[in-house]
């Protein structure tokens, strides 16, 4: 009896063991992808919680300006804030958003900067989307603007030209962004690269689109280029 039900015994005990062992081990997997996904999310609403006052303290700089000025833009500079804020207090926790709201986003910052800078002001939006559906992580795109034309236009507003080109074909986007600079702010703008917005704007992407974007800086004496691809399949 015992040659014949020991061995049985001792079988069904291991594969106890391993099936609970397996089980276990899959458990533990499962938090920590449970726990670095959390920690993802976290760094994100932080790397966008440092966008936000960023953003709302240079358009309130510009606002601050135009009040000294007595300017009657101030009203409408006031109420495109407020959009743009709508946007992104509210919108932008959200994990993607369609890409027509992005590009709201950016011809309402486009129209704010020109209310500002007014006719001087030389800048193209070139949009061709197949989808205006397509979903896309939130203020991925705005911080190249910002960089526009805070390194471009605010050193020489008179003869600065900026030019955006936006492509969504399909599952990419590509998105240009390309400035005018003075000579002597080569300096300055080098700096940046490794600053608060170039810096927020790579670990964002990669967090988003891990190994699925490229972004490619070529700065020169008297302008700068920014090309970022980004495969959304």
């Amino acid at each position: 009896i015992f040659s014949v039900y020991c061995p049985a015994v001792y079988t069904y005990a291991l594969i106890m063991l391993a099936v609970k062992a397996i089980k276990t081990r899959f458990e533990e997997k499962h938090q920590i992808e449970i726990l670095q996904k959390e920690k993802a999310t976290s760094e994100l609403k932080f790397l966008k919680a440092q966008i936000q006052p960023h953003f709302l303290f240079n358009t309130l700089n510009n606002l601050y300006a135009l009040t000294l000025a007595k300017s009657d833009l101030a009203p409408k500079v006031v109420l495109k804030l407020s959009e743009l804020l709508d946007f992104i207090l509210y919108q932008s926790d959200q994990a993607s958003i369609s890409i027509e709201k992005e590009i709201e986003l950016i011809q309402g910052f486009i129209d704010l900067e020109s209310l500002r800078y007014g006719n001087a002001l030389d800048v193209s939006f070139e949009k061709r989307v197949d989808d205006l559906n397509t979903q896309i992580a939130p203020l991925v795109l705005l911080p190249l603007i910002e960089n526009a034309f805070k390194h471009g236009v605010s050193s020489d507003p008179k003869n600065a030209k900026i030019h955006i080109d936006l492509l969504v074909s399909g599952n990419s986007i590509k998105f240009k962004v390309f400035n005018t600079k003075l000579n002597d702010s080569v300096k300055e703008v080098t700096n940046t690269k490794s600053g608060i917005g170039t810096s927020n704007l790579k670990r964002q992407l990669e967090i988003n689109y891990p190994n699925k974007y490229t972004l490619e800086i070529d700065e020169k004496q008297d302008s700068y280029f920014v090309e970022l691809l980004i495969d959304l399949s």
